[in-house]
């Protein structure tokens, strides 16, 4: 099959995906706010901002959570994560949505993501006492393909020196992008510069991996072989498994809070332990 056809596969998947995602659930628009748009960097004339939504009443630094939404690094918002970052800045944790380059229906520069991704772990880093929150206790995490960028960052991509997260949270991310993976068609030419599972090491940050054992995108087996690399090297993954779930179960949804819930009650309880 040609690049061409599998790119044209890919679209087509991710679009269908995000169909299951938002209308075959019927995930409601959610209602909460950012408390404040901040920009933490210009590419190209546009501005990329972090959603922040702040813990309040807190005596000291909080802790803080940097979230990446999904869409095959082509589609998506930062509003997907906005249930989560609500849930956590009301239970002490300054929350921040993260908006990153996406591609739209061209194939996607996931280098460039990436690249966002650092520069706004580490404006946050930089910027931690205005913000009051604690630079040796920002985590990341992301659903798919943020989850890749969170894992991305954790492995050290594109430079194994630089800073790395607290931990990692990871909703059915997109972590091995080899040959036989469902998304390598996306990131053909650069796949191993990019794959996380590829590049985890002794630095890495301990990491939760939650996802559905229906999920077609992301395996139960994958994630088990994401925690194995982590293990080998000495670092800490926990997986937890979600039974009769798919791609995207954690997201927020109106009619059925189960799983939103039961993730992010599952996320705090990981950090708790950090």
């Amino acid at each position: 099959m040609s690049r061409e056809l599998w790119y044209t596969v890919g679209v087509i998947a991710a679009l269908l995906l995000l169909v299951a995602m938002f209308a075959v659930k019927k995930i409601r628009p959610f209602e909460a706010r950012a408390d404040q748009r901040i920009t933490y960097k210009t590419v190209a004339g546009d501005d990329l901002e972090l959603y922040a939504f702040f813990a309040q009443d807190m005596d000291g630094p909080a802790p803080a959570l940097l979230l990446l939404h999904g869409g095959a690094w082509q589609f998506g918002t930062p509003a997907q994560m906005f249930p989560q970052c609500e849930f956590f800045a009301q239970r002490g944790l300054h929350c921040f949505a993260l908006q990153y380059r996406i591609s739209g229906n061209a194939l996607p520069d996931v280098r460039g993501a990436i690249e966002d991704t650092r520069d706004a772990f580490d404006y946050l880093c930089t910027h931690a006492r205005d913000l009051r929150l604690d630079p040796s206790r920002v985590y990341v995490g992301g659903g798919s393909a943020g989850g890749h960028l969170a894992a991305a960052l954790g492995a050290g991509i594109p430079d194994e020196s630089a800073a790395r997260p607290a931990g990692l949270i990871l909703y059915n991310p997109m972590i091995d992008l080899a040959p036989d993976m469902p998304d390598h068609h996306l990131v053909s030419d650069y796949w191993e510069e990019v794959s996380p599972l590829h590049h985890v090491d002794a630095n890495t940050p301990p990491a939760l991996v939650l996802l559905g054992d229906r999920d077609p995108e992301v395996s139960v087996a994958t994630a088990e072989r994401f925690c194995a690399a982590m293990a080998a090297v000495g670092a800490h993954c926990e997986v937890e498994v979600y039974a009769g779930q798919g791609h995207g179960f954690f997201n927020y949804n109106a009619e059925d809070t189960t799983y939103f819930d039961a993730t992010n009650e599952r996320v705090l309880e990981f950090l708790r332990g950090k």
